[in-house]
């Protein structure tokens, strides 16, 4: 009986195999008298797999589909179809969490709006001064490559809620004292998205949010990595499905390029200088005219 097993697994799981034959960062197991010391093995090998430990497959299929299986996004829209609608009370929107400074996290997403079709929440991990994602309620949709004709009202309802809550931001005493009335947003879709459930990203165009820390992270809203949503829509409408996202060598050579300024195109030589020179860029439009932020 020939066995290959990792060494983690060897050491910690099994005192006393037969014979060790160390070969490439494994241990070849040569047991021919205990079968069941190969058995206890063999099992205590798959439970360490399952708990996450080496040898866990975490990433989904390659290609454009979502990059892991985790389950964050999937759990918030499980959890917000059993919680009460807001589309139609008397304050449809939460205030965006405000940001603290030194905070390096927000706290735990949670639902700002919700309606029959969609919720809004705060990002846990913000990119910039205000980031949410808008998510359908439809757990089917997984990604941008669930997406048929049919789903473009639903795409067009997305960017609604998104506009107006924009629009509520700009009213809003908690959100006016943070200066989110200031921001300028977008709204659209990474094209090789990190989790599973289908997203559409609200984010402000400052870029300077707590967990915003490698180029990969700015590449992803800052290029053509980003999708915006009116071109999602519109992809839909002219080919039935979404085209804007299959090439992803491209992509992934976008995400990982040097960093540069959206605005002038400078590249200072490091992210960590970008983010610097993106607060005081001359040709920033990361903020709204001042008339308008002042109405």
């Amino acid at each position: 009986m020939l066995k290959f097993f990792p060494r983690h697994c060897q050491q910690l799981l099994c005192p006393h195999p037969s014979k060790k034959l160390q070969c490439a960062g494994h241990i070849r197991l040569v047991e021919a008298t205990q079968p069941a010391c190969i058995w206890r093995m063999r099992k205590s090998a798959m439970a360490h797999k399952a708990a996450g430990g080496v040898g866990a497959k975490r990433a989904a299929a390659t290609g454009n589909f979502p990059r892991t299986r985790l389950p964050f996004l999937r759990n918030l829209v499980q959890s917000a179809q059993c919680s009460p609608n807001t589309y139609c009370t008397v304050a449809p929107f939460k205030s965006y969490p405000p940001y603290i400074i030194g905070e390096q996290r927000k706290p735990a997403s949670r639902v700002l709006y919700k309606d029959p079709q969609c919720i809004v929440v705060n990002d846990a991990f913000p990119k910039s001064r205000m980031h949410c994602l808008v998510m359908p309620l439809d757990p089917s949709l997984g990604s941008l490559n669930d997406l048929r004709t049919d789903h473009v009202p639903l795409l067009q309802h997305l960017m609604d809620v998104a506009e107006k809550y924009v629009l509520f931001t700009r009213s809003d005493g908690v959100s006016r004292e943070a200066g989110l009335q200031l921001l300028e947003f977008m709204v659209g879709f990474h094209s090789l998205p990190s989790l599973p459930q289908l997203h559409m990203h609200l984010i402000s165009r400052d870029f300077d949010g707590p967990c915003i820390k490698t180029k990969k992270h700015y590449n992803s809203f800052a290029t053509a990595f980003f999708l915006p949503a009116e071109k999602v829509v519109e992809d839909l409408e002219r080919n039935g499905r979404v085209t804007l996202n299959q090439n992803t060598a491209e992509l992934t050579r976008l995400e990982h390029e040097e960093p540069q300024c959206l605005w002038c195109g400078l590249k200072p030589g490091g992210f960590q200088q970008l983010r610097v020179h993106l607060r005081t860029c001359p040709s920033s439009r990361a903020c709204v005219p001042s008339t308008l932020s002042t109405a």
